[in-house]
């Protein structure tokens, strides 16, 4: 399968095909929920969330969730994204985002970044799945030998990494055995499945459940991974004492209004968040991102 012809075929899908109207509507959205204090760029902290959705999916969600902890730290809370993983990291590295939304496995290659809190009651699974027509069923060297897997990114975590790892542990190379394509997001992936334009795809539970009941009901999930570290919450370093403290308050303390709980159903996260540290995700391995890796845009 092309990957160009796969990329072209999801974005006239999704209505995405130039990212520079979807920027613009990402900051108009932005604007919208700054509050009217007006306090200056150096007292703003900028909320960096991981491109796994379009960056309209991403500013739906975590926008509100801005607003909400600007209201609680009392300074503006500014949503910020990147169009790909390889920048997000390279932003995130180089200090351009104060609080993190991101998978275990990124925050363990960064430094300078903290564990603070994490989602709660959501299992961090890998889901690999197919078009519901598909004939596969067994999960076989034999019967995935040349088959298109789409996957967001190679550093998605349960997207690519733990599903990958999965595979492996049923007897098949998916690098070496499979046709492997990267569509840089989960939005992306679950779409080429659902439209066949793949004969697999790797995504999470929380990015399947973002998609319209008429993009779930053509796909189904042949297999889910063992399970991980939940998705973390992380703030640099040099973020005071007093504001990590007033930031995890704030999260925790969504579950305990009746807004809070709207809007943590909104983004699929009914549990709300707990505190998190460090140590919980001392296991996964570190490779530290070479600050070569990509230019800063």
């Amino acid at each position: 399968m092309n990957l160009k012809r796969v990329l072209v075929s999801v974005r006239r899908y999704t209505g995405c095909g130039s990212l520079r109207p979807l920027a613009l509507c990402v900051l108009l959205l932005g604007l919208m929920w700054i509050p009217a204090w007006g306090a200056t760029r150096a007292s703003a902290l900028r909320f960096g969330v991981l491109p796994l959705q379009t960056p309209v999916v991403l500013a739906r969600l975590f926008i509100p969730l801005c607003a909400r902890l600007a209201t609680v730290l009392h300074r503006p809370v500014i949503f910020a994204t990147a169009p790909d993983f390889k920048r997000f990291m390279a932003r995130a590295q180089a200090g351009r985002y104060d609080i993190l939304f991101l998978n275990p496995y990124l925050y363990r290659q960064l430094s300078g970044y903290r564990a603070v809190a994490r989602i709660k009651g959501l299992p961090f699974i890998g889901l690999l799945i197919a078009h519901k027509g598909s004939g596969i069923v067994a999960l076989t060297p034999r019967v995935l030998k040349g088959r298109t897997i789409a996957f967001p990114d190679r550093q998605a975590f349960a997207a690519t990494l733990m599903v990958k790892r999965y595979l492996q542990t049923r007897g098949v190379n998916v690098d070496t055995e499979m046709h492997p394509i990267y569509l840089r997001s989960q939005d992306s992936v679950i779409l080429a499945v659902a439209r066949g334009l793949v004969d697999l795809g790797g995504t999470w539970p929380w990015s399947l459940d973002q998609e319209p009941a008429s993009v779930r009901a053509r796909v189904r999930v042949l297999a889910r991974t063992p399970p991980g570290p939940e998705m973390p919450i992380v703030v640099r370093d040099s973020l005071s004492e007093k504001t990590v403290k007033a930031l995890q308050q704030a999260l925790m303390g969504l579950t305990r209004s009746v807004a809070g709980r709207s809007l943590l159903r909104r983004m699929r996260i009914p549990g709300g968040f707990a505190i998190a540290t460090p140590a919980d995700y001392a296991a996964i391995p570190r490779w530290p991102i070479s600050r070569k890796m990509a230019p800063v845009p």
